[in-house]
This record gives structure tokens, sequence and C-alpha cells, in this order.
């Protein structure tokens, strides 16, 4: 009876949490409209190891596709949020990152940080903490499998020498 009780109170607060997550009003961090395209400069910290690069986002049939490039121009790996199902499906990984686990976990990271956007403040959601910093970057935190991810805009104006 106590168990049950538990599980009942969790799945409301996980619901609440959620429904909270998608009511509250969000900034458009991630291109939303048909041909629009940013890109950011992306920090991925895997434990030990990072994962620094450019990542290209456009939006392009209703989808968000995009790109994720290290220092080199090598692609790490390619993504497609689809706004109407909440998935993203990811191709091209690199071997290093073509693993079922990393896989899956970075298909539902992607999938929140474009499913709720840059709201000020920090909130925790579905176990990760996400938060818009004073720099104008998102970043979200898996505290679970103590990973991290930033993105700072890039400056659309820079000069390329």
């Amino acid at each position: 009876m106590w168990t049950s009780t538990k599980s009942i109170l969790l799945s409301i607060s996980l619901l609440l949490a959620v429904g909270s997550a998608a009511a509250s009003p969000r900034e458009d961090f991630f291109p939303d409209g048909e041909g629009e395209r940013r890109e950011y400069a992306v920090a991925l910290g895997f434990g030990e190891a990072r994962l620094s690069g450019v990542c290209v986002v456009k939006c392009m049939e209703g989808a968000v596709v995009g790109s994720l490039l290290n220092e080199f121009g090598i692609r790490a790996f390619d993504f497609r949020y689809d706004p109407k199902r909440g998935r993203v499906r990811l191709s091209n990984l690199t071997a290093f990152l073509d693993r079922w686990y990393i896989r899956r976990t970075l298909r539902r990271d992607l999938a929140l940080l474009l499913q709720c956007g840059a709201v000020s403040g920090e909130r925790v959601v579905c176990g990760c903490s996400i938060r818009l910093c004073e720099d104008g970057s998102l970043e979200l935190n898996h505290m679970r499998r103590a990973l991290s991810y930033r993105f700072t805009p890039l400056d659309p104006n820079r000069d390329e020498r």
C-alpha cells in the first residue's frame, strides 16, 4: 500500500513538472521560422571527456535540422527534431558516439532542449537542469549521467578571417 501511494505521488509530481515546463513562456532560442538558420558554439561534457565545436541549426519543412561539427570541421552527428512528435532522430554519428546508450541519451537531452527553449532562471525537468546563462547561452546538466551541454549563440555579423 505504501509503495503504491509513493508511486502515485511520484507520477503526479512528474506530470506537474512536465506540465509547468510546457506552459512556461519561452524565448525562441532555436530557430522556429521556415528557412531560419542559427549557429551556436557548443560544448558537450561527458565526465572527463569534452567535445566542443559549432552547431548549425536550420528550420526546414516544419522540422529543426542541425549538424554538430568539432573544431576541425569533422561532423560529430546530425539531428532532426520533429516538434509535433517531440522526438529527435540522430544520424551520421562518429564511431565513439555510436553506442545505443549514448544515442538514447543524446536524443532525449536534445529533445528536451529543443522543446523547452530558453526560459530565464533555472528549471529541473526530467532529471535535467536547464538554465539560461547571463551571457545568453543555454545550458543543460544531466544530473544522473553527469553530462553537460552548453549552446552559445554565435554573432551572425562577426567577420570571418
